[in-house]
């Protein structure tokens, strides 16, 4: 079980108080540990931090800090507020990396469904501010539309954004748009039967990641529906997923590109194995 501490404050407005709750593995240790800022979703317009307590727990047993923000939901008020609230949460974790026993480099932002839109978001907004280790985005809508009915791969987001925001408002909303060259690695997890947002909002982000030359990863599982990570069944191969991506591409890439290296020839590269072959065509197909 992890160790939990509730309602700390990290920030605020004139009318109340926001909080957060943290999350830490029973195990001690010296070391830094790598921080996820976990965001809960449920539309912009409902939910509570305290949903991500099952999955910030099994996130603990994999060494993680799991920090879980509350923000302001659009009933009380409207957008930009929830992303302005989620940005000061990453700042306060980066400002109290050494209470919290992480390190200040390896922060990593995360959230299923509205909270992975704004855990993308807000990596674009602190770009060159706080360094985002990583993005896990779960099921989340990465580009919004205003349409009742909007092409596969878009969400209707008019809760979020108005019926009629400027173009410009409405990019500013859109993580597809906000994304560049410069973003830090992102982990896409979308179940092929999610009917709320259209897996193809994580196919799309996707490739364009890669288009943009960003380090991306995108599982796509099959029958799964929406939110299906909370499922007891479901939840830790997909946190032993997650864990997997951040320690070969963000905590020890160079342990893998070693193994690889050592152990696989097709890391080598192509014209190693051009060389393998031609050597074994001479030796009457053994390798030398």
């Amino acid at each position: 079980m992890a160790l939990t501490t509730n309602d700390i404050v990290y920030g605020g407005t004139a009318e109340r108080e926001l909080k957060l709750d943290t999350y830490a593995p029973q195990e001690g240790g010296s070391a830094a540990r790598t921080a996820i800022v976990l965001i809960h979703g449920g539309g912009w317009m409902t939910g509570a931090r305290g949903m991500m307590a099952p999955l910030a727990s099994a996130l603990t047993e994999k060494g993680f800090v799991v920090v879980a923000p509350e923000y302001r939901l659009v009933p009380e008020s409207p957008w930009p507020a929830q992303i302005d609230d989620i940005v000061s949460a990453v700042r306060w974790v980066s400002e109290n990396a050494d209470k919290l026993g992480v390190a200040k480099d390896r922060i990593v932002l995360a959230g299923g469904s509205a909270g992975g839109h704004l855990a993308l978001l807000a990596t674009a907004r602190l770009r060159g501010e706080v360094p985002v280790a990583a993005v896990l985005s779960l099921f989340a809508a990465s580009a919004l539309s205003t349409d009742e009915r909007p092409a596969k791969g878009l969400f209707n987001g008019t809760m979020l954004v108005g019926p009629a925001p400027a173009a410009e408002a409405l990019s500013a909303a859109n993580p597809i748009d906000q994304i560049s060259a410069d973003f830090p690695p992102v982990f896409l997890l979308h179940g092929t039967a999610d009917w709320l947002i259209d897996p193809l909002a994580s196919v799309n982000l996707y490739n364009k990641l890669v288009e943009l030359g960003v380090t991306a990863e995108l599982h796509l599982v099959a029958k799964a529906n929406h939110e299906f990570i909370g499922e007891p069944s479901m939840m830790k191969p997909m946190v032993a997923e997650i864990a997997l991506f951040l320690d070969r591409i963000v905590l020890d890439p160079q342990r893998y590109v070693d193994e690889a290296m050592e152990t696989n020839l097709f890391a080598k590269g192509p014209e190693a194995f051009r060389a393998m072959m031609a050597q074994m065509a001479k030796g009457g197909g053994k390798p030398g």
